[in-house]
């Protein structure tokens, strides 16, 4: 990860991890990582609204209360700790419809409206 990383495809590669990783045995991590993952990929494509940021919180705090191991009560850490450093990539990807890097690789359908140097 380094200043090419796109954070909200970040977010959305450790909730890949968490979720394969799940035992699926707390409701939180079997439907809530899910739903995240789901909210993320939404965005990344250019379909994300506004009101998808307060939920991604909300659900992200849910799961770490929630979850009954540590995999579960730290698996919301990479999208709250994004939104919380770099809440302008994601307002970028669903206002502007851009995602700032070229390199990103789950962007792919917002890059095409970034021009070329």
């Amino acid at each position: 990860m380094d200043e090419d990383s796109c954070m909200v495809d970040v977010a959305k590669f450790f909730l890949d991890f968490t979720r394969d990783e799940s035992c699926g045995k707390c409701t939180p991590c079997r439907t809530g990582i899910p739903e995240m993952k789901q909210i993320l990929t939404k965005i990344t494509k250019g379909e994300g609204t506004i009101e998808d940021i307060p939920l991604l919180e909300e659900l992200g705090k849910m799961v770490t209360a929630a979850s009954l191991c540590g995999l579960g009560q730290t698996s919301a850490n990479p999208v709250l700790s994004t939104l919380r450093h770099f809440r302008e990539e994601y307002e970028a990807h669903i206002i502007d419809k851009k995602c700032r890097l070229r390199s990103a690789r789950q962007c792919s359908r917002l890059l095409a409206s970034i021009p070329v140097r």
